[in-house]
């Protein structure tokens, strides 16, 4: 969006710079150039979706597989943000489309009601000043005290108005209108429409001229038809009209300079404007294509493992083949993106409290997307106990268990914690035989809070791995909890069993 306005300010500002530098030559002409100008900011979006350039080639990256221990627990995404800026953007879009919409739907209206008084010709006691309507129905309106002014006056009034019809200004000033609205919060846009319409008064002026009617005559006409009506002309009439008394002034001067350029637009000064306009156009899209095919995008959700979005997850993409690292954050919808970023192999890390650490990879290609989704698995939990006794055949009371620290929980996961822990037992035929070590123990905590399938992941005396079981068996843990429903999750538990001095 930001680069759309930034090439419809050249647009503008370029077709300003040009209406200056001819402000010699004729209104025809500096009004053909608004015109295109115009054209040329709503075709600006356009260029997006016609030119095969501008979409790039979407590299689909497939997650990489990951070994879940846990089970899905029901959850509910987290809802999207509001995104306000483009609601705004068509709320201005709407609101000034609905101007335009109001003095057409009035001068139609005007029209309808109006007395038919000549082929072509409608009087309404509505209308305040002189205009042209109808795109394929060309009609004048005039108010119905028109039929009394000077048949002089009249038929200057009437030449005006038909010249809109036959240079098709209704058509210029709806593309004017359409620029407007997709361009509503732009000055330039509004400068370009204001400037258009001045244009083209002068330029039915000067056809007027053109048709032989003296300069001196047409400046009385036209300031007494601005005298008479202008004060009473209403808001929201929207069509070409010949009153217009903030530019009385100029027209007037312009009117009576014998030196001005009147001739009309011609085919060749057409085309000449067409070819400035591509000429300033095709550099805007080339440069944008430089842009695109600079850097790529990495794009993805994060999910926890009942597909409920995690937010504000943290995502590292370290480039494996450069040096650059880039870091962002998850949005409140569980969404991140790493955008015009050098292409190459990428590593890409995910973390949040109360998960574990994922890591993936994925290539990324120039001027594409590659989309990378996450699902994290729920954070392990770890037990170490330490089962003290002597050599001298006495069993010694248990100490007391030391539990390591658990990992830090955000979001909405709620860890696991033991309830219950019956004393390990030392047997007292190994404390005579000096027999000493660590059990490593993984198990399953499941969802009633009891240890599901305790297994021995390291070498160690039998009887100390059995006496181990034994005691494990025994525990009850407080489920884990993910969105609120008791799910598996995996822990460790160290149980060390030493002799004392």
């Amino acid at each position: 969006m930001i680069a759309i306005i930034l090439k419809a300010t050249v647009v503008l500002a370029t077709a300003w710079c040009c209406t200056v530098l001819l402000r010699s030559r004729s209104a025809a002409l500096r009004h053909a150039i608004w015109t295109v100008a115009m054209l040329a900011t709503l075709l600006l979006p356009l260029s997006l979706a016609v030119s095969p350039s501008w979409t790039p080639v979407v590299a689909e990256v497939p997650v990489v597989p990951q070994t879940v221990v846990v089970s899905s627990a029901a959850g509910a995404a987290p809802a999207a943000p509001i995104r306000w800026l483009p609601i705004l953007y068509a709320i201005g879009v709407l609101l000034t489309a609905f101007r335009f919409l109001v003095g057409a739907a009035r001068v139609s209206w005007m029209v309808r009601r109006g007395t038919v008084s000549g082929e072509g010709l409608v009087t309404s006691p509505s209308a305040h000043v002189p205009m042209a309507w109808g795109l394929f129905r060309p009609k004048i309106l005039l108010p119905a005290a028109a039929l009394e002014w000077p048949a002089e006056r009249l038929r200057v009034v009437l030449l005006h108005e038909s010249m809109h019809h036959r240079r098709l200004d209704l058509l210029t000033q709806l593309v004017a209108q359409a620029a407007c609205c997709a361009y509503w919060f732009h000055p330039l846009a509004w400068l370009a429409l204001a400037r258009q319409r001045r244009e083209r008064e002068r330029a039915c002026d000067d056809a007027v001229l053109r048709h032989g009617v003296a300069p001196h005559d047409y400046a009385s006409s036209l300031v007494e038809v601005v005298r008479t009506l202008a004060a009473s002309r209403r808001a929201f009439s929207d069509a070409p009209a010949m009153a217009d008394a903030s530019s009385l002034e100029s027209r007037v001067r312009a009117v009576l300079d014998t030196a001005i350029d009147r001739r009309p637009l011609t085919k060749r000064s057409l085309l000449a404007v067409a070819f400035g306009a591509a000429a300033v156009f095709a550099p805007l899209i080339t440069v944008e294509l430089r842009a695109q095919t600079t850097g790529g995008t990495i794009a993805g959700v994060v999910e926890d493992p009942s597909g409920a979005r995690v937010p504000n997850c943290r995502v590292t993409a370290k480039n494996l083949d450069g040096t650059n690292e880039e870091t962002t954050r998850a949005d409140a919808a569980g969404e991140y993106r790493f955008a015009a970023i050098q292409p190459g192999r990428y590593a890409l890390e995910f973390g949040t409290p109360g998960f574990q650490p994922l890591k993936l990879e994925t290539t990324l290609v120039a001027g594409a997307t590659a989309r990378v989704d996450a699902r994290l698995v729920v954070g392990k939990i770890a037990e170490v106990v330490t089962v003290k006794g002597s050599r001298s055949g006495s069993v010694p009371a248990p100490q007391g268990v030391r539990t390591a620290e658990r990992i830090r929980v955000g979001g909405n996961v709620t860890p696991s914690r033991l309830l219950r822990q019956p004393r390990p037992v030392y047997p007292a035929e190994l404390q005579q035989a000096g027999v000493e070590g660590v059990v490593k123990m993984r198990a399953i905590v499941g969802k009633d809070g009891r240890l599901l399938n305790p297994r021995v992941m390291n070498s160690v005396d039998p009887r100390l791995a059995k006496a181990a079981l034994d005691a494990v068996a025994q525990w009850l843990y407080q489920p884990a909890l993910l969105n609120g429903e008791p799910i598996e999750v995996v822990t460790d538990i160290d149980m060390a069993f030493e002799l004392g001095q």
